[in-house]
Order: structure tokens, then C-alpha cells, then sequence
């Protein structure tokens, strides 16, 4: 007896409900995830529904899984995954159908004395079984699936906790680092004059409490100044640049003042980077005598014009 497959043909009932899930998805299902509920409706309004309905049930949980994971993320491989170990669950309810059918058939014919041909009964049975072989396949390449993304997923939180870890340092390094600068700038205004400009923040030193009249040479009690300020300085931002600046009255020529203040500003950057300032950020200049805080029409202008001034770039944070 030759064999006879029935073909599977969609009604227009079951497409009219395929397309309102693919219309309310936010992106185009995968072609396993349409061909999936085509089969399951297909085989729904069939046999499967009547002989079969266990294992027609198994392929629809599967499918309601794909389904789920296409509207949480979309076509991604788990989507593909379940809706092909669902296409295979509507086959094997489909072939396990048939099956009963067809055993169906062989128990009437029986009962009229028609014999039916062993041929057929050995394909039903080796259908069943390629089916059940081929399921038990796919089963276990769904399970090394899902193994593999619960890893993933168990090593994406790790990385998540570890980043939140780090984060959570990197806050309190700069808190510690925000308030180490706070106090330096504290201490700094009791021996300085500090203030923010346009050019960045102004640290200002009387020239006299640094050198002696003509000299270069740090004065023994300038240094334990210049410690404070090395402290304030080395608590400020890694991009914020230094420049030591050297200012002398009018008294003299431009030939004298311009190498002293030079020679003071360089003394100056070297006693600070011997106590640990960052050699490439600070800079030393001698100004002269080109740029007076006040007229030079006196004694006590001509003190607090010779001076030495730290300007520090605006960096990211402004200390105030």
C-alpha cells in the first residue's frame, strides 16, 4: 500500500492570528519564530489537537517561550532557539498523531477482516522513532543553549558587581582626595594670599618673606612657607598646570630685575619639586618688575610688589 502524507495547509482563521503577534512586536520575528506558530496553528485545528494533545501542549509552552523572549529582546539566538525546539515539538505531536491514526485505521480494519499492510505499520513506527530520535537531539543542544547563556549571564553580573565595586572606590578616593585638598588650602591661607582670577588660582608670597634684599637664596623661614604650599599644590587635579612667577619693584633697571625674578621663581619651582610637586606641571617665569599690584610711589608698595606669585591653571575643579 503506498503511503499517504497529508499536507499541511494554514486556514485563514489561524493566520488572522499569527499577524496581529507579528504586528505588535517591535522588530520582524526570526523566520523559526513564524514558521513555529504557523505549524502549531496548522496542527491545532488537526489531529494533533485530538490524538495527541500532551505532546501539542509540550510544543505550545515552548512556543509561548519564544514568544516571550521576542517581546523582551527581540530576535535574539534564545528567540531562534526555542522556536526551533518548538517547531520540532509541533512535529513529533504531529508524526505521534498520525501514528494513533493510522493504528486507529489498522484496529477498524481489523475488525471489518480488511488487513493492512505490515509496510505501513514499519514506517508509522520508523517515522515515530526518527522523530523521537531527532527530538531527543535537539533537546540536548537546547539544553548546552541555555547552559551556555545562564554562564554569560552569571558572568555579566560578576563584571556589573566588580564595575559597581570600583566605582564605588573611585567615590571615595575622591572624597578623600576633595577634602586632603580643602584642608591643604585651609592652612595655605594663613601665610598667603589666595584668591581665584580668570588665569586660574593665585597663591601670592611677599617677596621678603622669601629672600633677602637683591638675593635669590631662600631665606631658612621661606621654606617651612614653601612645605605648606608643596602640600596644597600636590592636592590638586593631575591636569592642572603651575607656573612660579617672579615680580620685582621699579628700583633698578630692567637688566637687574628681570634675572632676579627669574633666578627667584626658579628657586622657588626647585624647593617645591625637592618636596614632591610634579616637575613636568610647574613652570617657572621672571616677570620683572613689568607688572605691579600697586604704584610704585612708596616703600610699602615697592614691598608688596616684590613678590612671588604660584598661579594654578583651572582644571576641572575649581577650589574655592
Amino acid at each position: 500500500m503506498k503511503t499517504t502524507f497529508r499536507r499541511l495547509t494554514m486556514k485563514p482563521s489561524s493566520l488572522l492570528l499569527v499577524l496581529p503577534l507579528l504586528g505588535a512586536c517591535a522588530s520582524v520575528a526570526p523566520a523559526q519564530l513564524v514558521d513555529a506558530r504557523r505549524a502549531y496553528d496548522v496542527a491545532n485545528q488537526g489531529l494533533a489537537a485530538k490524538l495527541s494533545p500532551t505532546d501539542l501542549y509540550d510544543a505550545k509552552k515552548m512556543l509561548d517561550q519564544a514568544n516571550a523572549e521576542f517581546e523582551a529582546n527581540g530576535d535574539t539566538t534564545a528567540t531562534r532557539d526555542y522556536a526551533y525546539v518548538a517547531m520540532r515539538k509541533v512535529q513529533f505531536a504531529d508524526v505521534t498523531a498520525r501514528t494513533a491514526a493510522d493504528r486507529e485505521l489498522v484496529a477498524s480494519a481489523g475488525r471489518q477482516g480488511v488487513v493492512v499492510r505490515d509496510a505501513q505499520a514499519v514506517a508509522s513506527k520508523g517515522a515515530l522513532a526518527d522523530a523521537r530520535g531527532q527530538l531527543k537531539d535537539e533537546r540536548a543542544a537546547f539544553n548546552e543553549t541555555a547552559t551556555g547563556l545562564r554562564a554569560a549571564n552569571t558572568a555579566q553580573g560578576q563584571e556589573l558587581e566588580k564595575s559597581a565595586a570600583m566605582l564605588e572606590a573611585e567615590k571615595a578616593a575622591r572624597a578623600t582626595s576633595e577634602a586632603r585638598l580643602a584642608g591643604a588650602m585651609k592652612d595655605l591661607a594663613t601665610i598667603a594670599a589666595v584668591k581665584e582670577e580668570s588665569r586660574g588660582l593665585v597663591i601670592t608670597m611677599n617677596g621678603s618673606v622669601l629672600f633677602a634684599s637683591g638675593a635669590f637664596a631662600l631665606l631658612e623661614t621661606a621654606k617651612t612657607r614653601l612645605d605648606q604650599v608643596a602640600i596644597a599644590l600636590k592636592a590638586q587635579d593631575g591636569d592642572r598646570k603651575m607656573t612660579v612667577e617672579g615680580h620685582t619693584d621699579s628700583m633698578g633697571s630692567d637688566s637687574t630685575n628681570q634675572p632676579l625674578s627669574l633666578n627667584r621663581a626658579n628657586a622657588v619651582r626647585e624647593y617645591l619639586v625637592n618636596k614632591g610637586v610634579d616637575a613636568a606641571r610647574i613652570s617657572a617665569v621672571g616677570m620683572g618688575s613689568k607688572t605691579p599690584l600697586v604704584p610704585n610711589s612708596n616703600a610699602e608698595n615697592r614691598a608688596n610688589n616684590r613678590r612671588v606669585e604660584i598661579v594654578v591653571s583651572p582644571g576641572s575643579v575649581t577650589q574655592r
